[in-house]
């Protein structure tokens, strides 16, 4: 018998640590009082995840939001960004460290004459998409040094080329970011668009946005809802009836390209 209390006293031997004891103190109280309880923690539990995903905790980087563009700040070098080879068309752009918005690369585009003389010269970064459905925004930076024109039609812009379904052709619009009040030369296929008329500033990073949907939809009447490719070039160029100045030159960059969702743009101080 006495082994027999001391097999039965062991069993029933209390449980010891911080959470045994809490079993214990919630066996104590009433069923009522237990689911209250439990729902009170799990009400801070969602709270406390809700306050660290609104405060940036976490690995979820959801500022920088879906950019359809791949390696938009050229830190990974030149691709899958590439130049156009077609007449016209000068040296390809570079992955350049002389100057960046972020990071520590943006895209070089060394605006100079061509060795034969030309009406025309087109430097230029560009990247073509598959996208799903028509993007809603596009934005970036870029900066100009070393600017000197040898034309009157000298300037920056940058351009969206939809390119339809069943061979039905594209639809453009040209964005001129800078450096003339005119427009350059007339095509059928393509609408301009003036962020602005005055002459490229020197020696600082300029921002640039504009909702290409809305654009789409009020020069062609649509935002084509499918697509079968995009081509965004973003560009440095010069279009003259005329022949240019010997010292016609600039060094165009551009870095922190985005294309896809207003609301999940990034943001920079």
């Amino acid at each position: 018998m006495i082994a027999t209390r001391r097999r039965v006293s062991a069993r029933r031997k209390r449980p010891r640590g911080p959470f045994a004891r809490l079993l214990v103190v919630m066996r104590s109280m009433s069923r009522v009082t237990r689911a209250a309880l439990l729902i009170g923690l799990v009400s801070l539990i969602l709270l406390a995840a809700l306050l660290a995903r609104s405060c940036g905790g976490g690995d979820d980087k959801k500022s920088e939001g879906p950019n359809l563009l791949a390696n938009p700040g050229f830190e990974e070098g030149k691709n899958p960004w590439y130049s156009m080879e077609t007449s016209g068309w000068g040296e390809p752009f570079e992955v350049s460290n002389a100057v960046a918005h972020s990071g520590q690369y943006s895209a070089h585009l060394s605006l100079r004459r061509p060795p034969q003389p030309n009406q025309h010269e087109v430097l230029g970064a560009v990247q073509s998409l598959t996208p799903s459905s028509f993007p809603e925004f596009l934005s970036g930076f870029y900066r100009v040094e070393n600017w000197k024109r040898g034309t009157d039609i000298q300037y920056l812009q940058f351009v969206v080329i939809a390119v339809l379904p069943e061979n039905a052709g594209n639809i453009q619009i040209r964005y001129l970011l800078a450096g003339t009040a005119t427009e350059p030369f007339e095509i059928g296929n393509a609408k301009f668009v003036f962020l602005s008329k005055e002459e490229p500033k020197i020696g600082e990073w300029v921002h640039f946005e504009r909702n290409v949907a809305d654009d789409f939809q009020q020069l062609w009447g649509q935002a084509p809802e499918k697509v079968q490719e995009l081509r965004v070039f973003f560009e440095a160029r010069y279009d003259s009836p005329t022949a240019i100045q010997p010292d016609v030159g600039g060094d165009v960059y551009y870095d922190d390209l985005y294309v896809g969702s207003k609301a999940e743009a990034p943001t920079y101080p």
